[in-house]
């Protein structure tokens, strides 16, 4: 059942542990409630994302989730201010989106974006622990807890094997690799997409750009 914004906000005020999985499609994650535009099976809540989340509160969320959501958000940096405000004081934002490397998702006509091992570097808090160093444009401020880079071919079954047990260890072994990965092979093996775990810092640690 599609609840409506009352019924929502009930919702997220009664529940312990608030989980928001943005864009899910049919595939929400256990325990969360899903929003999206359309009112597909597993959607709680249907809104144009576009638009931001003026229906959430300040510091009401525990938790986002997003996969394969982001890449069709025109209005990126809003969401991404949106899920911040949104988000508590150490508050987590766990990411799946398609590396600018995956042949599949240029076939996508709704793709608005790629994104590869930096993208989330631009909205980041203090050191990431890589050599590049990137400028911050924005005020929005994330820790960027993890990040992984994630191969696979779902229609190569041998490539696939390949890809999910050889090149997911290799080259994330360490911070070098991943880089190394990016600068010297990204053309000659594709990866399938990034995976980010980002965290608010809490109030005391944010600071001025």
């Amino acid at each position: 059942m599609v609840l409506n914004t009352k019924e929502l906000l009930e919702l997220i005020q009664k529940t312990e542990k608030v989980i928001i999985d943005l864009g899910c499609g049919p595939n929400k994650t256990k325990e969360s409630i899903g929003i999206d535009i359309s009112p597909l099976d597993g959607v709680d809540y249907v809104t144009n994302l576009e638009e931001g989340l003026a229906f959430l509160s300040d510091q009401c969320i525990d938790e986002f989730h997003s996969s394969h959501f982001l890449e069709h958000i025109e209005n990126f940096e809003l969401i991404l201010s949106e899920m911040h405000r949104t988000l508590k004081p150490e508050g987590i934002i766990r990411l799946k989106v398609p590396h600018f490397s995956n042949p599949y998702f240029y076939s996508d006509y709704t793709h608005k974006r790629f994104f590869g091992l930096y993208s989330f570097d631009y909205f980041s808090f203090g050191k990431t622990g890589y050599k590049r160093e990137v400028p911050r444009y924005s005020n929005i401020q994330f820790i960027i807890k993890d990040r992984k880079l994630f191969f696979k071919s779902p229609h190569f079954f041998i490539i696939n094997v390949i890809k999910k047990y050889v090149f997911n260890w290799l080259f994330n072994l360490n911070t070098y690799m991943q880089s190394l990965y990016e600068d010297s092979f990204s053309r000659l093996i594709p990866c399938y997409e990034l995976h980010f775990t980002l965290i608010k810092p809490s109030n005391n640690k944010l600071i001025n750009n």
